[in-house]
């Protein structure tokens, strides 16, 4: 069983910051960022309407791939 260690025994709390205390700093700085611009973007447009064509060709497709997996 591994005992934590203290605040006050970490390097960061007695000298200069050191780096891994650095690049989570960075990362949660860049985390942010992005959630704030995340927030800023349009939501995606809906996809069209499929036409009747386009269902009966995908409905073709399918059974298409049906014959070929009962093939194999």
């Amino acid at each position: 069983m591994r005992v934590s260690a203290k605040a006050t025994d970490h390097v960061c709390a007695k000298q200069a910051i050191c780096f891994e205390c650095f690049k989570q700093g960075v990362e949660r700085a860049r985390a942010r960022r992005e959630a704030w611009a995340q927030r800023e973007l349009p939501f995606e447009a809906a996809a069209p309407k499929l036409s009747a064509r386009a269902i009966a060709h995908r409905h073709q497709m399918l059974e298409h791939l049906s014959r070929l997996a009962r093939q194999a």
